[in-house]
């Protein structure tokens, strides 16, 4: 008995053994199974993000300039034609947010990058008051342009030539139109205030550009406070609303004249306004709004008609300009935006 015992144990043993061999070489299979399908989900998942690094290479390839390098030029040099302004809106529409901000770092490249491409309207034609046509030099009212006759030049007619982001622009300052304020420009363009990259701040297309604060905030500081504030000039264009429009369907704000930005009677300090388009209802009851000069030469409408308009009324706060200036956050934040780089007195009749 102990023999058959000891032989039915060995024979146990001996099966066991055996049924272990049959349960390991039947789980091969399912073992290999098991791992080929796993290798081949991480390949398939590797392969996948290889091919998503290849497909956005030629984007990082060609907005190759990167933030670190353009903050070193917040205020761009380079100008945009308004073809090409107009393409980079409409083709990254789906990537910007109303306010202008973007948020994808790589379209932040990609805008910056578009300001480094030329206009072609860089080139000042206007070197002195000779230049001007006699309609430019002591202008009257046409059946096109100037409602009314504007004040005779009884005073010192200046020549301003402002280099900006979007062209040259032109000014001919008749201190005879508004005497006051066409004083505190020519201040502030002598004191170099432009020089500090000035960013045209609330731009509305075919309509107006705001500008006036400084791109370094602490050349504000002069014209700060009702103290600081000018009283109005008298306002030489028609008002009230049946004054609009002429006769002959002349708008009373004619496009390139330029005024001060008010809040009020007595209120203009250092914001200013230019047309973009022929308005009709600028200064019709806001003395602040009377013209003290108007843009001249080709070029200068060239350049007006180039301004970016994209922002609109939401681009930078004049809160946020006044504090930080042309900073480079808000080169970021709205890098499309148009400076004036610079205004320089080049000729008059003094």
């Amino acid at each position: 008995l102990c023999g058959n015992k000891k032989m039915n144990n060995d024979w146990d043993v001996t099966n066991k053994k055996k049924h272990q061999r049959r349960n390991i070489s039947q789980s091969i299979p399912f073992l290999s199974v098991s791992s080929f399908l796993l290798a081949a989900t991480f390949l398939s998942t590797l392969s996948a993000l290889i091919i998503g690094t290849c497909r956005r290479q030629p984007a990082n390839n060609y907005y190759s300039l990167n933030l670190d390098e353009y903050n070193h030029h917040v205020v761009p040099t380079g100008n945009v034609s308004s073809a090409t302004k107009n393409n980079s809106t409409k083709n990254n529409k789906n990537n910007e947010i109303h306010d202008g901000v973007e948020n994808n770092k790589e379209f932040f490249t990609a805008k910056h990058a578009t300001k480094t491409r030329t206009k072609t309207n860089t080139k000042s034609t206007i070197h002195s008051l000779r230049d001007l046509t006699p309609q430019e030099l002591h202008p009257h009212a046409t059946p096109t342009r100037h409602m009314v006759d504007p004040p005779p030049d009884t005073t010192p007619i200046y020549l301003v030539t402002c280099q900006t982001t979007a062209g040259p622009l032109h000014i001919a300052v008749h201190t005879s139109w508004a005497p006051i304020g066409a004083r505190r420009f020519l201040h502030m363009v002598r004191t170099r205030y432009f020089s500090t990259k000035v960013a045209f701040m609330r731009c509305v297309r075919s309509f107006i550009c705001q500008f006036g604060l400084a791109g370094d905030p602490s050349y504000n500081d002069e014209y700060k406070g009702k103290k600081n504030s000018l009283p109005d000039d008298p306002n030489w264009l028609p008002e009230g609303p049946s004054h609009r429009t002429n006769e002959l369907g002349v708008k009373r704000f004619a496009k390139g004249y330029f005024s001060y930005a008010g809040s009020g009677t007595n209120s203009r300090s250092n914001q200013f306004i230019v047309a973009l388009g022929d308005n009709e209802r600028l200064a019709g009851g806001s003395p602040w709004e009377v013209p003290w000069g108007e843009a001249v030469g080709k070029v200068s409408f060239e350049t007006l008609d180039e301004i970016y308009t994209g922002y609109g009324e939401k681009g930078p706060s004049q809160a946020r300009l006044s504090k930080e200036g042309s900073s480079e956050g808000i080169g970021r934040d709205f890098p499309e935006l148009d400076y004036i780089l610079s205004c320089d007195v080049v000729d008059s009749t003094d």
